[in-house]
């Protein structure tokens, strides 16, 4: 109920279309007498064809009248075409336009709309009035907050809540503090959401999923922006700067039979959305090669200028906002089986496996010239792994081989992105790897390899700077099989999810020690998140929203933990499907203005920090420890007041001492004297015993 009211329950009243959107004017189409006619208009429908569906009798060139009637007929060089649907109008558009044909004639294409809409263009320009100021939502209040506080949001049963993160100020109310859980939406009888939420990449936007699609919510408190009416979403995928978003209804989308009219967004397995405007600019339907690819089948660029598919023996690019194939076709990749964009320039890697004795391959393209800037050949290779530097500086590929039958080995080639030619390093390691992560600042990454006690693996620690990969640290015989880099690097988490039962470990990597003595445990924990400052990390154990036997559903809730390790708060939830951390977008400070930051932290801010510290202490205090808290404080005022007291008589201790400015009592000799005094006399006479 809550999605139809969200949508719209009532239908709108019928209305007809004027519209021409589905229909395009192709000029500079040859002139040709009649005998001619059936010939051009076959070239043209072909060719038009493959854009979209042209109805029946929707290609119409027209010809010259006869005035007499010995006259010839004659094209008149420009045709019309009316396809099933707007889309397919202006994929022709896009990809049609500008297409040659011959030499002597390049077809132009255009919107037959557009030539009502230019007609009334007026020959001179009247400048736009001025309109008043609007308010417009900030996408960034949440970044405004004095404590500088992150938030969370918690997905459990039919609530959905944002937190913010106060372990410290709120530590007897679970460390957090509701910032919203659709209050609106619950005055009305409705729910936020009865499915899943998702986060933008930079934080400005919570999207929340709905039968009929998706919709987005953003600032100060949580107010509805945008909706997408996409059947059945159970995918999404937002660009790197949040300009775009790709929803996807997998292969739950239903099957439309032919001639039927199917809901909005059902008939396209893939739409691409401009988030701002709400505009759809693209569907697409599913293909065969997407069934064996992770999510998200389109990968965006970082700059959110092209959007990358890998196809059958192909990788299709497109352009943003047109969403354009690039160049018009796609790039020809024989045999392709992934490809991934760098987090820093339009560059995307790919690998192809071995075939008919060839090697397999690893490659780097450079968009949108399509240059290939580095390959590399493999051979026995099992599974190639892409990992791309989070700042683009490096590509390692992790690549599995089979050395026996039973044995598997793993070896990293290391792409050195930003040196010259683009060299590549090998490291070789006679084990398997079950886990990779870059450090997200710096030139290290650590892995989890096979080969520990028993069941244990074991945990290295490399360092790429410098002209060779070097191993760093190593930690033997950990219950581990994923780890997670603090966001600010240097720390790091070690988890030993599904069969370790969620044992949690946590590492300070500049030193080489491990920060908890003792292992801790999070039972049956299946996620482990760092906040984005790098001082706590939530782990939760969650169950599908879609139900099932779940056999832990008493287990469900999240943990918070300090970055060393310390359990904060233990939260239960029933349950539970959700539990992550709001995103912050980059820093906009410089390297420069960071240390200098850091240099004046302690001089400028540190009393403030510990006044404050202090007051939050105070206020959790109860009982006797409170009492000994005031007992101390007023101890401690008593010594100030008698420091005090002791610098005012100063000056009359110096003209005691005879002039002298020292107050250092070192510098005078202390002469000890011993008094005697008769307290008391009392005589007694005693008479002797005769």
């Amino acid at each position: 109920m809550a999605d139809r009211e969200e949508f719209g329950a009532e239908e709108a009243p019928v209305q007809l279309n004027a519209s021409c959107a589905n229909v395009v004017v192709v000029d500079n189409v040859p002139v040709t007498g009649m005998e001619r006619y059936e010939k051009l208009y076959a070239v043209i429908r072909k060719i038009f064809s493959s854009y979209g569906t042209i109805i029946d009798d929707g290609l119409y060139i027209p010809v010259t009248e006869k005035a007499k009637p010995e006259d010839k007929q004659m094209t008149c060089g420009y045709a019309f075409i009316e396809y099933e649907t707007a889309e397919m109008a202006t994929r022709a558009v896009l990809e049609g336009n500008n297409k040659k044909l011959d030499n002597a004639h390049t077809l132009l294409v255009n919107h037959y709309d557009d030539f009502d809409k230019y007609g009334k263009v007026q020959p001179e320009y009247t400048p736009p009035k001025k309109s008043d100021y609007e308010s417009k939502v900030n996408l960034n209040s949440w970044l405004l907050d004095e404590q500088g506080r992150d938030m969370f949001v918690l997905r459990a049963g039919s609530e959905t809540q944002v937190f913010h993160n106060d372990p410290f100020k709120k530590a007897t109310e679970y460390g957090r503090e509701l910032k919203y859980a659709g209050e609106r939406e619950k005055a009305n009888d409705k729910t936020w959401t009865d499915l899943y939420v998702a986060w933008s990449p930079k934080g400005s936007y919570l999207l929340t999923f709905h039968n009929p699609g998706v919709v987005i919510w953003g600032g100060e408190n949580f107010e509805k922006l945008g909706r997408f009416p996409h059947a059945h979403v159970n995918q999404i995928d937002f660009s790197p700067n949040e300009k775009y978003i790709i929803t996807s209804n997998g292969n739950d989308r239903p099957v439309v039979a032919p001639g039927s009219n199917p809901a909005p967004g059902e008939a396209e397995c893939y739409i691409v959305w401009d988030v701002r405007s709400g505009k759809k600019l693209r569907g697409f339907d599913k293909e065969k090669s997407d069934v064996s690819q992770p999510w998200p089948v389109f990968k965006f660029s970082h700059d959110d200028k092209f959007l990358a598919r890998k196809g059958v023996d192909a990788v299709s690019v497109y352009e943003t906002p047109t969403m354009g194939l690039l160049d018009k076709k796609s790039i020809k990749i024989q045999g392709v089986q992934d490809c991934v964009w760098s987090p820093a320039a339009n560059l995307l890697a790919y690998w192809v496996p071995e075939k008919s004795n060839g090697p397999a391959s690893v490659g780097v393209i450079e968009l949108p010239s399509r240059t290939v800037k580095r390959e590399k050949h493999l051979f026995n290779v099992i599974d190639i792994k892409l990992h791309w530097h989070p700042q683009g500086d490096y590509l390692c590929v992790k690549v599995a081989r089979r050395k026996t039958k039973k044995t598997v080995t793993t070896n990293f080639e290391i792409f050195r992105v930003r040196q010259k030619d683009m060299p590549i390093e090998t490291l070789e390691l006679e084990v398997g790897v079950v886990a990779f992560a870059w450090e997200p600042h710096g030139h290290r990454f650590a892995i989890i390899q096979t080969g520990g006690e028993g069941t244990k693996n074991n945990v290295r620690i490399y360092s790429v700077k410098g002209k060779e990969v070097k191993l760093q640290r190593s930690f033997d015989n950990r219950m581990a099989n994923a780890l997670f880099w603090s966001p600010m690097g240097g720390h790091l988490v070690l988890a030993g999810l599904g069969p370790f039962n969620g044992a949690l470990e946590w590492i300070d990597v500049e030193n080489g020690e491990s920060l908890t003595p003792a292992t801790q445990e999070h039972f049956q924990c299946g996620d482990v998140e760092w906040d984005p400052s790098g001082r706590f990390v939530i782990t939760s154990a969650t169950q599908p929203i879609e139900g099932g036997n779940w056999k832990y559903t008493m287990d469900n809730g999240y943990n918070l933990w300090s970055m060393q390790g310390q359990l904060l708060s233990q939260v239960k939830v029933d349950n539970c499907y959700q539990v992550m951390w709001r995103p912050r977008p980059t820093q906009l400070l410089s390297k420069e203005q960071v240390a200098a930051l850091k240099a004046s932290l302690k001089e400028k801010y540190w009393a403030r920090f510990e006044k404050e510290d202090d007051a939050i202490r105070q206020s959790q205090l109860s009982g006797a420890a409170k009492e000994r808290a005031e007992l101390k404080a007023a101890w401690r005022a008593f010594r100030q007041a008698k420091e005090k007291e002791f610098a005012e008589e100063r000056d009359m201790r110096r003209d005691l001492r005879g002039g002298q400015a020292s107050d250092d009592e070192d510098d005078y000799v202390t002469v000890e004297q011993q008094v005697e005094e008769e307290v008391s006399r009392e005589e007694e006479l005693w008479q002797k015993d005769q």
